[in-house]
């Protein structure tokens, strides 16, 4: 009878080993499978952080901007090229022992990764170059204050206000002295050199409007001494070339989690990290291919020479229209240069023409106050965008013996020649700003070592990737990963 009890507890305690035995493996197995999912997570996760940390050091250096190279150097790149620095990252991770022999070494796992894809980026061009100027404009934010862009926005808005960017000072006067002179000729006038005790003629009228508007505008506001850039560039190479030909990289765009620089907050941000990062011609950037980068930017030429005088071109017909409208609103000077016209038609016996003399006589005023403007800014001083009496330099004097002074005195109210460049910046295209400022990005970049073939839109700063897992037991699975700079 004991026997047959002994019996039964062994088959009792078979079963219950059955049992325990398997719920033994299938903790065994889900531990093996926890252990995989764990370890191909850290794999992943360090081999993201392991390409991320592979970032472009002159982007870095230069721009304080994090992009990773996709060509790392060499003349062609994409996600390929970076799947494979992915996988030789991983591959170390994997297996932490590589090339190390070790007694009874033995890896339990042998974990793999046979399938590796790249599924999206964002490249730094990418949605009218959105993605470079995010990162700009988020490492301004952190960095600097806004006082500085509050001051370009009421600079915007006046020369808005006033309409300076589309009024042409020179042609209304030009128009205004054709005007005249045909009068003058229809009366069988052809002579204008009569001059007045006072030194009044429309002859000295007429030649300080062609000193004034003729050519040889750099030669005529540049501070004696002071030289001109005489770098040269091919355009063909650069982003804004290849963007118009439909030739760039391209990505999905700006990722989820980053806000797009739309705001004019933003834009006038972004303007701002440009100056602090491009060079301008008070400022030249010695190590860039082009040294005047910002008025590059502006105009798109392929020299310094070149676009540093379209740059004065522009800012004497913004000067010119601000201080027309400036002395039009100035009754001391409206008094005095219709006593000038005066005396002048009456040497003309054509007393009739006064009003359209004194507008010339006030226009060309005007013009001579610009060059007194573009030579002080030129030499590093200040003047504001609408002027007061007080902050004139020129008098009327001055107009019949083209005395011009300028190129010393500050005004502490003013702008600088470089807070104009600011100005300039934040009425330009948006679109061809952000194009033509890659390209400053992609001549300053191939300037250095290993970087001759540098290409922005071959920069990231983005990545989703799948990646494909399995173990020495045949336990597989997928897992996507995100990751960008923040």
């Amino acid at each position: 009878m004991r026997a047959r009890y002994d019996a039964y507890l062994t088959v009792y305690l078979s079963l219950i080993f059955g049992i325990v035995l398997s719920l033994l493996f299938v903790l065994i197995e889900g531990a093996a499978i926890g252990a995989l999912r764990a370890q191909a997570e850290i794999v992943a996760d360090l081999g993201l952080d392991s390409v991320f940390a592979e970032y472009n050091r002159e982007i870095l250096d230069q721009y304080d901007l994090f992009f990773v190279d996709s060509s790392y150097g060499g003349t062609n790149g994409g996600t390929g090229m970076v799947e494979r620095h992915l996988s030789d990252h991983m591959s170390y991770n994997m297996t932490p022992d590589k090339g190390l022999e070790m007694p009874f070494e033995h890896n339990l796992l042998k974990l793999q990764n046979p399938y590796l894809e790249i599924l999206e980026v964002s490249c730094a061009s990418d949605d009218g170059c959105a993605v470079w100027k995010a990162q700009a404009v988020n490492y301004m934010k952190a960095v600097y204050g806004g006082d500085l862009i509050s001051t370009v926005q009421e600079h915007m808005d006046t020369v808005k206000r006033n309409g300076l960017t589309e009024r042409d000072a020179a042609g209304e006067v030009a128009r205004q002295k054709q005007e005249l002179e045909e009068a003058l000729k229809d009366k069988g006038i052809v002579e204008f050199g009569a001059e007045s005790e006072e030194g009044y003629s429309y002859q000295k009228v007429s030649n300080a409007f062609d000193k004034a508007v003729g050519g040889g505008i750099l030669a005529l506001v540049f501070p004696d001494g002071d030289s001109v850039s005489g770098a040269v560039m091919d355009p063909g190479p650069y982003f804004s070339a290849r963007k118009k030909n439909n030739t760039i990289n391209r990505g999905i765009g700006l990722h989820e989690g980053i806000d797009r620089p739309d705001g004019i907050m933003d834009e006038l941000i972004y303007g701002e990290y440009l100056m602090k990062k491009c060079g301008n011609h008070m400022k030249p950037k010695d190590t860039g291919l082009l040294k005047y980068q910002i008025e590059y930017i502006l105009y798109g030429l392929n020299s310094d020479a070149g676009n540093l005088r379209r740059n004065v071109e522009v800012l004497f017909a913004l000067r010119s229209a601000a201080n027309l409208t400036s002395i039009c609103m100035d009754s001391a000077k409206q008094s005095q240069a219709e006593m000038a016209a005066t005396v002048i038609c009456a040497l003309l016996l054509s007393p009739e023409l006064t009003d359209l003399m004194k507008a010339i006589i006030l226009g060309v005023w005007a013009l001579l106050e610009t060059v007194s403007d573009m030579r002080q800014l030129m030499a590093g001083g200040r003047v504001p965008v609408m002027k007061e009496s007080g902050d004139w330099s020129t008098n009327i004097i001055d107009l019949f013996t083209f005395n011009i002074s300028g190129g010393g005195s500050d005004q502490a109210s003013g702008l600088s020649y470089q807070d104009y460049l600011r100005v300039f910046l934040g009425l330009m295209d948006r679109d061809t700003k952000a194009a033509r400022s890659l390209d400053i990005v992609e001549m300053d970049i191939r300037q250095t070592a290993g970087n001759a073939g540098f290409r922005i839109d071959r920069c990231i700063d983005y990545m989703k990737v799948s990646f494909g897992f399995a173990d020495a037991d045949g336990h597989d699975f997928v897992l996507n990963k995100k990751m960008c700079y923040e």
